[in-house]
C-alpha cells in the first residue's frame, strides 16, 4: 500500500497508523476464517473486514473478497438514513444485513456491521461480510424473483448495547436448512468485528480522535488524487469490449445467450464506464443489481488499474457509470439474482479488458493481463449441491474450486495455472480432504485441465479439472444449466486467444459394481476415460431441469476458469509449447492445431514440420495469399501512440496519422477508423477448434473471430462472435484520439 501526505499530517506517524489499520483489518478477517464453519470462507476466502468514516465512506479495506467492501459502503448509508433516529444506532449495536438491492450481490453475501463510539460520539464503522451459501428459500437453479432465495435482512441488529441477541439470531438460523452451519458464520463476523473494533479503539486510544480521523480523510483524499494522477498518464481515447454469458430461456429451456457490453473512455483525469447495449433483465436468477455491479466494477478498477492505491471510496472519485435501467446488470425489483455474481464476474472482465488495452497504450507493461475468467463453455451440473452427506447432516453449500482458476497471460510471461481467483486477493482452493469430510462426494482427480489456457505468444494459467464420484447420499442434488456452446467471460489480448478449449462438464451415470472397481484401485481420472473404459456414460437429462438428482456412484466432472493468452500463438518459443506437452498443459492436437508446433511419438520437436504448418497456417489466415506492404520512400516514421503489440499509430513525414502493423511496417488504414475493418477476416468454428462436440445435443452458438495483418499475417485480435445477440460488427476495440 503506498500512500501519500502532506505536512499538515506528520508522516511517520500517519504512515504508522496507516498501515496499523491494514494489519487489524486482516487480524479480522483471519479471526472470522477461524471461526466460520464454510470451506468456502475458512479456505477460498470469500470474506472481508473493512473501516469506514461516521458517515460510511469506506476508509480502507483489508485484502478479503473485494466486492464486500465496496458494497458495504452504500449499506451502512442507509442504516443511517433508515435507523437512526428509530431504533437507534447506540454504542455496541451490531447490525446484520444481506438485502442485494441496498448492497451485495445476493441473499448469500451477508454483511454484519458495528458502529464505533469515542467519547459518545460516533466517529467509524466497522464491518465484516462473508458468503453464507444457506439462506433459505429454493435451492439454486429455480429462483425467478427475490421472494425465492431465502430470508432477506434489511439490517436487523444482531447485537444491541454489546448483548448478543439470540431472538433474532435463532430467527435467522432456524430460517434455514443448516442452523448450526449458519449460525457460526454469523458468529464468525461477529468474532471480526469485535477483533476490529478493539484495534480501531487503540488507534483512537494511541493516536487521538482528531488525528485518526483526519488520518481517515487522508487516505480517501489520497486515493481520489492518486487515481486522477493514473488516469492523466493514459492516452484520451475510447477502449470497448464485450462479453458473453448463456442464460435458460423459460419458454424453450434451451440455452439462450446475452452480452455485457463496456465503452472505458478516458478524458484528462476522468473515466467513463458505459454498459449501453448491454442485454435486458432476465427472467431467471441470473441478473446483476445495481449496487452488485458497482461493487464488480470497483473490483476490476482495484484489480487492474488502482491496487497500488490506499483501498478506500477516494479512488472511484474519477470515475463515472452510465448503467441501462432494467438490464442484466441493473435489474428491477424484485427480479432474482442468486446467480449475480456470474453476470458481476462478467463486469469484472469486460471492464479489465478495456483497462488492460488502456494500460498497453501508457507502457504499463507490468501492470497488463489478459482476462482471468474464461471458460470454454458453461452449462450442465453447476456448483449448488443439496441433500444429505453419509452422516446424515445438511449439505446445502456450493464447491467453488474456481478459486483454483488458471489466471491471465501478460506482455512478459504466462499466466500462472491454477493460480487463484480475481475477486479474492488472499483466497485460495479448498482442501480435497476437507471437502469430502463434508461433501457426500469422494474426489478421484484435481489436476490442471489440459488446454485450459488460452493460446498465445504467453499462454493464459489453465485451470483445473476435477472428477467425482457422490457417495454417502440418497437425496443428493445439483443445479443444472443448458449447455451454452460460448465461450463465458473470455477475452485474450492482441491475438491471444480468449480460452482454452479443455475440460468436460457433465454428469456420468455409473455402471456396474462401481465400489468393487473402486476396491481394486482402477479408476478413471478424466470424463473421456470415464467413458472409454466403461466406468460411466455421460448424460444429458431431457429438458434441461433447473435441478437434477445425483443417484449414489454417479460422476460428475467439471472444469475450472482459465486465463486468456497474450499475442499470436505462432510467436510462442517452439520449445516452449514442447515444455508444456510434457507438463501435461497443452495436448499434441491443440499444439500442432493453434500454435503450429508438431512433434513425434516421444514429443521431441520435428523443426521442419514445425516451420512448415506454422506457415500453412499464416497462409490460412490471409485466405492463401499474402499483400506486399508499400513503400515509403524516405519518409521517416514518427511514432505518436503504441497501443497494440502489433499496432502503433504515427505518420511517415507530414502525412497524415495512420496505424500501421509493427511487424511488417504495413499501414492498415487512417488512425481515426476502425482497424478491424481494415485487415483479413477469418472466422473459426469453434467446434473445429475444440475437436469435439458438446454433451449431449448441445449446439456452439458463436465462433471464433481472427482479425489478421495481410502483409505479415501477424495475428492482431481473436475475438467471440455470437451473431445472434450482437449482429455481424467488429467491435472497435480500441479507438483513438487524435
Amino acid at each position: 500500500m503506498t500512500v501519500v501526505v502532506d505536512s499538515a499530517i506528520d508522516p511517520i506517524r500517519f504512515e504508522i497508523l496507516a498501515h496499523r489499520l491494514w494489519a487489524i483489518g486482516e487480524e479480522g478477517r483471519i479471526a472470522l476464517q477461524r471461526v466460520t464453519a464454510s470451506p468456502i470462507v475458512a479456505q477460498g476466502g470469500e470474506c472481508m473486514c473493512s473501516f469506514y468514516d461516521a458517515d460510511g465512506n469506506m476508509i480502507l479495506a483489508c485484502s478479503g473478497h473485494l466486492r464486500f467492501a465496496a458494497a458495504t459502503s452504500d449499506a451502512i448509508k442507509r442504516l443511517i438514513e433508515w435507523f437512526d433516529d428509530e431504533p437507534g444506532i447506540n454504542e455496541g449495536d451490531e447490525f446484520i444485513l444481506n438485502d442485494p438491492y441496498v448492497a451485495g450481490s445476493h441473499t448469500y453475501d451477508i454483511m454484519q456491521i458495528a458502529p464505533i463510539f469515542w467519547e459518545g460520539k460516533r466517529v467509524a464503522w466497522v464491518a465484516s461480510s462473508s458468503h453464507t451459501a444457506d439462506t433459505g428459500g429454493v435451492l439454486r437453479g429455480a429462483a425467478t424473483e427475490i421472494y425465492h432465495e431465502g430470508i432477506r435482512l434489511l439490517g436487523l441488529k444482531i447485537v444491541e448495547a454489546g448483548a448478543f441477541r439470540e431472538d433474532v439470531f435463532k430467527t435467522i438460523t432456524e430460517q434455514c436448512r443448516d442452523p448450526e452451519y449458519v449460525g457460526m458464520d454469523i458468529r464468525s463476523r461477529t468474532a471480526a468485528n469485535n477483533v476490529c473494533r478493539a484495534g480501531y479503539l487503540e488507534l483512537l486510544t494511541r493516536f487521538g480522535a482528531d488525528f485518526v480521523e483526519a488520518a481517515g480523510r487522508r487516505l480517501i483524499e489520497d486515493s481520489s488524487r492518486m487515481a486522477r494522477e493514473k488516469l492523466t498518464a493514459i492516452p484520451n481515447g475510447t477502449w470497448r469490449s464485450r462479453i458473453y454469458g448463456t442464460y435458460r430461456d423459460p419458454m424453450t429451456r434451451r440455452a439462450m445467450p446475452y452480452q455485457v457490453l463496456c465503452a472505458a473512455t478516458k478524458a484528462g483525469d476522468q473515466l467513463t464506464l458505459d454498459f449501453t447495449g448491454s442485454s435486458g433483465q432476465l427472467e431467471n436468477d441470473q441478473n446483476s443489481t445495481l449496487p452488485s455491479t458497482m461493487a464488480h466494477i470497483m473490483i476490476a478498477l482495484t484489480n487492474r488499474l488502482f491496487w497500488d492505491l490506499p483501498w478506500s471510496d477516494g479512488k472511484m472519485d474519477p470515475v463515472r457509470v452510465i448503467m441501462p435501467e432494467r438490464s442484466v446488470l441493473n435489474c428491477t425489483f424484485p427480479a432474482a439474482c442468486g446467480r449475480s455474481p456470474r453476470v458481476g464476474q462478467y463486469v469484472v472482465e469486460a471492464v479489465s479488458q478495456c483497462v488492460s488495452s488502456m494500460l498497453f497504450a501508457a507502457g504499463e507493461r507490468e501492470d497488463i493481463n489478459a482476462g482471468w475468467g474464461s471458460f470454454w463453455y458453461l452449462g450442465g451440473p453447476g456448483y449448488f449441491y443439496g441433500g444429505h452427506n453419509a452422516q446424515g447432516l445438511p449439505n446445502p453449500q456450493g464447491l467453488y474450486d474456481t478459486h483454483g482458476g488458471g489466471l491471465g497471460a501478460t506482455p512478459l510471461r504466462d499466466g500462472v495455472p491454477s493460480g487463484g481467483q480475481q475477486n479474492i486477493p488472499s483466497g485460495g482452493i479448498s482442501d480435497i480432504e476437507r471437502i469430502e469430510l463434508q461433501y457426500p462426494f469422494l474426489y478421484l482427480s484435481r489436476s490442471h485441465n489440459i488446454d485450459g489456457g488460452g493460446p498465445g505468444a504467453h499462454t493464459g494459467g489453465a485451470g483445473t479439472q476435477r472428477l467425482l464420484i457422490a457417495y454417502g447420499s440418497q437425496d443428493l442434488t445439483v443445479d443444472f444449466t443448458p449447455y451454452g456452446g460460448l465461450p463465458h467471460g473470455a477475452w485474450g489480448l492482441f491475438g491471444g486467444h480468449p480460452t482454452g478449449t479443455g475440460g468436460t462438464r457433465s454428469l456420468l451415470a455409473p455402471a456396474a459394481d462401481v465400489s468393487g472397481r473402486l476396491g481394486r484401485g482402477d479408476y478413471p481420472v478424466t470424463a473421456d476415460e470415464a467413458v472409454a473404459s466403461g466406468w460411466a456414460e455421460l448424460t444429458v437429462p431431457a429438458g434441461n431441469p433447473g435441478r437434477i438428482p445425483v443417484a449414489e456412484g454417479s460422476l460428475l466432472a467439471d472444469f475450472t476458469q482459465g486465463g486468456g493468452g497474450y499475442g499470436d500463438p505462432l510467436e510462442r518459443a517452439e520449445a516452449s509449447v514442447v515444455e508444456d506437452l510434457r507438463n501435461g498443459l497443452v495436448s499434441v492436437e491443440q499444439a500442432g492445431r493453434i500454435f503450429g508446433v508438431v512433434v513425434d511419438g516421444s514429443r521431441t520437436l520435428d523443426p521442419t514440420a514445425t516451420a512448415q504448418r506454422r506457415e500453412e497456417i499464416r497462409l490460412l489466415r490471409v485466405n492463401g495469399a499474402r499483400t506486399v506492404a508499400p513503400a515509403h520512400g524516405d519518409s521517416e516514421w514518427a511514432t505518436r501512440v503504441r497501443f497494440h503489440e502489433y499496432l502503433e499509430a504515427g505518420a511517415y513525414g507530414s502525412g497524415r496519422d495512420v496505424i500501421r502493423c509493427v511487424e511488417c511496417g504495413t499501414v492498415v488504414c487512417d488512425a481515426t477508423q476502425n482497424y478491424k475493418q481494415h485487415v483479413v477476416r477469418r472466422e473459426l468454428s469453434l467446434g473445429e477448434l475444440a475437436g469435439r462436440r458438446l454433451p449431449g445435443d448441445g449446439e456452439y452458438i458463436g465462433a471464433l473471430v481472427e482479425y489478421a495483418c495481410p502483409t505479415c499475417a501477424v495475428l492482431l485480435a481473436a475475438d467471440i462472435s455470437c451473431p445472434e445477440v450482437s449482429g455481424e460488427d467488429d467491435l472497435w476495440d480500441i479507438q483513438l484520439v487524435s
